[in-house]
């Protein structure tokens, strides 16, 4: 599949979704290096404010190792009792019209970005992707009654920087890409999408900083629409990059936490089951700790699968967004000793998982969802095999007795 030309592919941020580089040495690398950015699939045209960025990254990003990865599984601690073995892949299941082919897209474009007032009114604007059809405008109730029960739900969340035509494309590959290593099973998933676009300014770090600030409100959004997918409905929420700052917003709302000093109202978790995959996290490695921005993240999720990358050229230089205040990126070398003990049991539930070696130094969604090695290794987080085979023996059952 080859993508058009987009307004993104013209103004393409490559790995700005966190970090900037002192003003001063910013201009004399302008002066001297101009260069230009590969990007699978996409054609690029850097302006000259992202030529310097691509130059002062390239020179500490040592290339990929050649080796292969080992599949990830969550802690057997956190599966629920059924006489599975989660590292056994899952069998599949028959395909159920309707959810198989196509998936949900949510966008909060309309709803209110700022937190101006305490409690935001979500406005979600729904559409419906289908092979046969593409998209097709619909509504949230059509989504909300379309969901199965007891079938997995999949929400994936974008980083920053990515515009609405670029989202389509990406929400499709991405869908295709999961609904691959599935292997047959069935599972309904919602790409939401967030306002994440705005043209680069000499300023980087403001950019970075107020989409950063942005994704943390539409956490408040991800725990709202998450109160209307059905208890029975175990959920796999998959954030890159920024997205994944929408999640842990999202999960420490949902335990009852505060961002930005806002609480929502009604979104708790009540019984759902949510799994939980970061994927070159752009989040602080210390901000799940108790006493730090989204300590109360980890009380809402079974697991987490932190996808790092060592050599990600974009959170390399996550810390120089707010020199003396910020961390390293959580994305780049997962949770540190000190972090886990801090975490204590909490610490349990989260999995570094090292693909560097898979993808280098990149940081953009499309080099993930180019390797069908990644989606297999969040098989078990996405579908939830304990559960699914749970459903097929009583789909069997229920035909048989038909």
């Amino acid at each position: 599949m080859s993508y058009q030309r987009s307004h993104y592919d013209r103004n393409l941020q490559p790995a700005f979704h966190a970090g900037f580089w002192p003003r001063r040495t910013a201009f004399a690398l302008r002066r001297m290096f101009p260069t230009s950015l590969d990007r699978p699939h996409i054609s690029v045209s850097c302006s000259s404010s992202m030529r310097l960025l691509i130059v002062a990254i390239l020179a500490c990003c040592p290339s990929a190792l050649s080796q292969e990865l080992t599949l990830p599984v969550p802690p057997e601690n956190q599966f629920h009792s059924s006489g599975l073995d989660p590292r056994q892949p899952a069998e599949s299941m028959p395909q159920v019209g309707g959810c198989s082919d196509g998936f949900w897209f949510v966008s909060t474009h309309l709803s209110p970005q700022s937190f101006d007032d305490p409690c935001p009114k979500f406005r979600p604007c729904v559409s419906r992707y289908e092979d046969c059809s593409s998209f097709r405008r619909t509504g949230f109730h059509e989504l909300s009654a379309s969901l199965i029960p007891g079938m997995p739900v999949c929400l994936f969340v974008h980083g920053s920087f990515v515009d609405m035509p670029s989202a389509g494309k990406e929400s499709i590959c991405t869908w295709k890409w999961l609904r691959d290593a599935g292997v047959g099973q069935p599972m309904q998933m919602i790409y939401l999408y967030w306002p994440s676009f705005k043209k680069m300014s000499l300023t980087v770090q403001c950019d970075v900083n107020q989409l950063g600030r942005q994704a943390a409100r539409n956490g408040y959004y991800l725990a709202e629409l998450l109160q209307h997918i059905p208890r029975e409905c175990p959920v796999c929420l998959i954030g890159h990059s920024h997205g994944t700052r929408v999640i842990a917003s999202g999960l420490h709302l949902m335990a009852g936490g505060a961002v930005q000093r806002i609480r929502h109202p009604f979104a708790r978790v009540n019984g759902l089951r949510i799994r939980s995959v970061f994927v070159a996290s752009a989040l602080d490695h210390d901000w799940l700790n108790p006493g730090h921005k989204y300590d109360r993240a980890l009380c809402s999720t079974e697991c987490l699968l932190n996808m790092t990358n060592r050599h990600d050229r974009a959170l390399r230089i996550y810390p120089l967004r707010l020199p003396l205040i910020s961390r390293r990126a959580l994305g780049l070398k997962g949770l540190s000793k000190w972090d886990r003990s801090r975490l204590g049991p909490n610490g349990r539930k989260v999995l570094d998982y090292d693909v560097t070696p898979a993808i280098g130094n990149e940081h953009l969604w499309p080099y993930y969802f180019s390797n069908p090695g990644l989606a297999m290794a969040m098989r078990n987080y996405v579908y939830f095999p304990e559960q699914s085979q749970a459903i097929s023996s009583a789909m069997s059952l229920d035909s048989v007795m038909k």
